[in-house]
């Protein structure tokens, strides 16, 4: 069970009564804003000093670095990293370029290593980004072993992820990001003993916040997935925990009227409920019973209108049977397919209107309460 037997039954007890009443959670108004936050370039600068340069992103989960001297690379918004695990277990995050000439250090998507050599020209940095040698030193000039190490990112590993800032002089403090009631809820998920099963990199015509919308949208289940989610869901129907700029919510499967005659909190909601997260400003989990789906979003820093889209998936089991490898096989196929050929297009659509000149503004219903609660983080991240 992801939950506490308290936050298990305070959830059973609101999704108990929104089954019985065919009722939702509602946010106390409507939001309103307009369409060119999807495809205006100089709005996406601006998220990148405010939003992408400044918080803490989800970058990897701890077991993609799983031991001293393994390392990861990772792409963030605009910057390449290297993660590298160290032999007191912590970690540490660089900027993954040399200080030489700037060509890409680690090519590889992960590894063991103590001693990292930049192809171009034979600099060699140790895994905790000491400049360690110099090709050809002695006709080089100089010495700039000790003052041309590779350039650090802040780093921190909380709750079984490590969260990096991407500008080298900012600051990191997780546990601030998320506030008090996300940060508790994520270390009841205990998401430390879990392990990175699969993962791969998707690039879609759309910009980050379409992508994110989807994501975190429950209003348009029964609509767009008719004929593959939407029959195992009770349609427009979703019990939220708000903490902050961040959410918990779930989804209940109809299966949940096998159980409404128990008392809330007697019955793991696992298998009758899919459980949601937003980790604003660019991350989303999905809890299912065998797997965790976890989804960061970046932008394009090329294109306002593409986006690169980052799935995880995470196992309690390291090592899987036959029957978990098909399991997870199939699921994996059914969220990709979902996004790809359901959510993408739409996704798509809304991007075109956005570069329309003269689609105005839109709004988000009271009923669409994690999609007003990622746009008010957003509207609060772009005004601090």
């Amino acid at each position: 069970m992801y939950f506490t037997p308290e936050r298990n039954r305070d959830l059973a007890e609101k999704l108990y009564r929104h089954a019985r009443e065919t009722t939702t959670d509602m946010a106390d108004d409507l939001v309103e804003y307009d369409l060119s936050i999807y495809s205006d370039p100089a709005l996406a600068i601006e998220e990148r000093e405010k939003i992408f340069q400044r918080i803490p992103m989800m970058a990897l989960h701890s077991s993609q670095v799983p031991e001293p001297g393994s390392f990861a690379t990772v792409k963030l918004n605009a910057t390449n990293a290297l993660v590298t695990r160290q032999k007191d277990g912590t970690v540490r995050a660089f900027v993954n370029a040399c200080r030489h000439r700037g060509a890409t250090v680690v090519s590889e998507t992960s590894g063991k290593r103590g001693l990292f050599m930049c192809p171009y020209h034979g600099w060699s940095y140790a895994n905790d980004g000491t400049l360690k040698a110099v090709g050809f030193a002695e006709t080089f000039g100089g010495d700039p072993c000790g003052n041309r190490n590779l350039l650090p990112l802040p780093v921190e590993e909380r709750h079984g992820f490590i969260w990096i800032v991407e500008n080298p002089q900012a600051e990191i403090d997780v546990a601030a990001h998320l506030g008090e009631g996300m940060d508790r809820a994520l270390a009841e998920y205990d998401f430390g003993r879990f392990h990175c099963y699969r993962h791969e990199v998707f690039e879609f015509p759309q910009n980050w916040k379409v992508m994110m919308d989807g994501l975190i949208d429950g209003y348009h289940v029964q609509f767009l997935h008719g004929k593959t989610i939407s029959p195992y869901f009770y349609p427009n129907m979703m019990g939220i925990q708000q903490h902050g700029h961040h959410a918990l919510w779930g989804n209940p499967r109809r299966r949940l009227g096998e159980i409404l005659d128990q008392a809330p909190g007697d019955v793991p909601l696992d298998r009758y409920v899919i459980f949601g997260n937003l980790i604003s400003p660019n991350s989303a989990m999905v809890l299912h019973p065998h797997h965790i789906e976890y989804w960061t979003v970046y932008q394009d820093p090329r294109n306002v209108s593409n986006c690169f889209l980052h799935l995880r998936y995470l196992t309690p089991q390291k090592e899987q049977d036959e029957r978990g490898h098909e399991i997870l096989a199939k699921n994996w196929k059914i969220a990709t397919d979902a996004v790809i050929n359901e959510d993408v297009p739409a996704g798509n659509s809304i991007q075109a209107s956005a570069e329309m000149p003269f689609t105005g503004s839109i709004i988000l219903g009271r009923n669409e309460v994690t999609n007003q609660i990622f746009h008010r983080a957003y509207r609060d991240y772009m005004a601090s």
